[in-house]
């Protein structure tokens, strides 16, 4: 649960700097893709385990 608050504040501090047009944009947003597939994997891992997250 956290993680999804930490990508929620992520993504609006992205938007911000999407606006001002800041080169380092893609990269962030790429690093915040792969967070999230990781934390889908890891869900799907516990889930098959019977782990309830």
């Amino acid at each position: 649960m956290l993680d999804e608050f930490a990508i929620a504040a992520m993504s609006e501090a992205i938007a911000a700097l999407r606006e001002a047009n800041d080169p380092a944009v893609p990269d962030l947003e790429h690093t915040i893709r792969t967070h999230r597939i990781g934390i889908f994997k890891q869900r799907a891992i516990l889930g098959a385990a019977g782990i309830i997250v």
